[in-house]
C-alpha cells in the first residue's frame, strides 16, 4: 500500500472557495463546503494515490495491516476480546465463521 499524499490549502478565493494542493505531485483543486459542496480537479497528478488533508491539523500516518487474528490479542473469529465484548453488548453474536 502506498503512503497517502498530503493535500493542503494554499489559498481561500471568493465565495468560501478554497485551493488545495499536493506535496508530492501536481495535483490541485478547487474546494467549496457543504451545504454547497463543489469539486474542481485543475490538475489531475497522481490519480492512483490516495489523497487526504485537512485544516484541522491532520497529520499523516501508514498504518500496518495483518490477517485476522494476527499480530494482537484477537481470540475466536479474529477480534479482540474488547471488540467482541462490544459487539455482544449490542446483541451482535461473532463467530469465526462470520469473519469470512
Amino acid at each position: 500500500m502506498s503512503t497517502p499524499h498530503e493535500m493542503t490549502r494554499t489559498r481561500t478565493l471568493a465565495r468560501g472557495v478554497e485551493e488545495w494542493s499536493c506535496t508530492r505531485c501536481t495535483r490541485r483543486l478547487l474546494f467549496r463546503r457543504p451545504p454547497e459542496f463543489q469539486k474542481i480537479v485543475l490538475e489531475r497528478g497522481d490519480e492512483w494515490a490516495a489523497h487526504v488533508g485537512s485544516t484541522g491539523g491532520l497529520q499523516v500516518g501508514t498504518v500496518e495491516t495483518l490477517p485476522a487474528g494476527l499480530g494482537g490479542p484477537a481470540g475466536p473469529g479474529g477480534l479482540p476480546a474488547q471488540e467482541r465484548s462490544w459487539l455482544a453488548s449490542h446483541g451482535i453474536d461473532w463467530e469465526p465463521d462470520d469473519a469470512d
